[in-house]
């Protein structure tokens, strides 16, 4: 539900720039737009793995981010063809429909409408997904009530289809920013049939898939460089947006106490985690403002000893420092916050003796303070509107709570509390905003 309401919001959202465009900006003077196109992209892939082969097997739901390439040609003002290779560098563990690290490409058509300093597009782009480490069914060990499958790790490619919508933005007829969303369909094959008992296997699989990068185009012989500026009269002090965000949050645990050094967290993985938000920022001249952002993640996350666990809300607020030219702005931006867990494991205090169990423990929220630092790329398609790039390193202080499982002596016992320390995660986030 809440990928078709993000996905539906997202279509909308050109409707309204189109009308900005005509009633603000005058009419290009060009004969078309450039033939060629070539730009980078950060994408972001949900989705769930299919583990346990035979007898048990569940969907596990995954989300990893890539970085790659595109590469385009414009047949018309409204059609277009071009070809996109990404690069997943993670790599997941093998699964009976994905494993490994994960190399995408897709090629297709793009058909929509260009306004003067915007325009959106339908997508339908085949394609496949290779997959270097995917459980692979070579044979059947049968015995008598199940069957279990005699597995082996191979590199797979399996057939997909892109379909979604396109938004682009023309701060200059050399370069577009671009925001690409839609559904990542996958065919898996048929099921292994390894099992004697019905489980559930679909065919077709789908992933929610979102994008932004910057492109640059070539011009044609006959037009004209970038059209005239659109500098504003005054500045406009107050800015609203939406955004997408990635943070690779780090799975830990806290370590240590099993041999009486200090306790420390233990990174397990990193896990990528989708959001999305909202931004309000004050301009208080063109090189210095004050901004807040809130970012939801909906996934739900686990640690393995509860410190970090549930849904994902974070909130950053700060300065950003930089230059603004004509039809781009580079910033630094430094923006303290919290970022808050709705089911962390919450100890309160051991039973009575001798058993010291039942403990008393419950769930809930955490809140833990946060720095966010790194970098802003803006784009201004017109004086009006916003597209932006953050790219840094979100510091999150983890610690001060209690850690009853750390605990290997006989009680009574003091009960560990988790030191404050700091953990790095990196984030990127794209989106739009409107200028007042």
């Amino acid at each position: 539900m809440q990928k078709h309401l993000f996905l539906t919001v997202l279509l909308l959202i050109p409707c309204l720039f189109s009308r900005v465009a005509h009633a603000q900006e005058p009419p290009q003077q060009s004969n078309g737009p450039a033939k060629i196109e070539v730009g980078a992209q950060f994408s972001s892939l949900n989705s769930g793995v299919k583990v346990f082969p035979g007898l048990f097997s569940s969907d596990v739901p995954t989300s990893d981010t890539a970085f790659g390439g595109r590469f385009g040609i414009n047949l018309t003002r409204h059609v277009a063809f071009e070809a996109e290779v990404n690069f997943f560098p993670h790599e997941r563990g093998a699964a009976l429909n994905s494993g490994g690290r994960l190399v995408q490409a897709r090629f297709g058509p793009k058909i929509g409408k260009r306004f003067g300093k915007f325009g959106f597009f339908g997508k339908v782009r085949p394609g496949f997904l290779s997959f270097s480490a995917v459980q692979t069914t070579v044979g059947v060990l049968d015995r008598g009530f199940e069957r279990f499958p005699i597995l082996e790790t191979r590199r797979r490619n399996f057939f997909s289809l892109d379909v979604g919508g396109v938004v682009e933005f023309y701060p200059t007829k050399r370069v577009l920013a671009r925001f690409d969303i839609g559904d990542t369909i996958v065919y898996q094959g048929e099921d292994p049939q390894v099992s004697r008992f019905p489980r559930s296997w679909s065919r077709f699989a789908h992933k929610f898939q979102f994008s932004s990068g910057i492109a640059f185009r070539f011009l044609n012989p006959a037009s004209t460089d970038d059209t005239a500026p659109y500098t504003s009269q005054r500045q406009r002090k107050i800015e609203v947006g939406g955004q997408f965000s990635s943070l690779g949050f780090r799975v830990f645990a806290y370590g240590g106490a099993f041999d009486e050094t200090p306790l420390t967290p233990i990174v397990f993985d990193v896990d990528p985690q989708p959001g999305f938000g909202g931004r309000f920022t004050y301009n208080f001249t063109p090189h210095v403002a004050a901004e807040v952002q809130t970012d939801f993640y909906p996934k739900r996350l686990f640690s393995p000893d509860g410190t970090a666990s549930g849904r994902m809300l974070q909130v950053q607020a700060g300065v950003k420092i930089g230059k603004r030219f004509e039809k781009f702005g580079v910033f630094g931006k430094g923006r303290p916050g919290a970022v808050s867990f709705s089911e962390t494991f919450i100890f309160e205090d051991f039973g009575p003796p001798p058993t010291f169990f039942p403990f008393q423990a419950h769930t809930g929220r955490t809140t833990y303070f946060s720095i966010d630092a790194g970098g802003v790329v803006e784009l201004y398609p017109s004086p009006r509107v916003v597209v932006r790039f953050d790219a840094g390193d979100t510091m999150i202080r983890y610690g001060g709570n209690k850690l009853p499982f750390a605990i290997i002596q006989p009680l009574p016992r003091p009960v560990p509390v988790a030191p404050y320390q700091f953990l790095h995660h990196f984030q990127f986030s794209s989106g739009v905003g409107f200028r007042f």
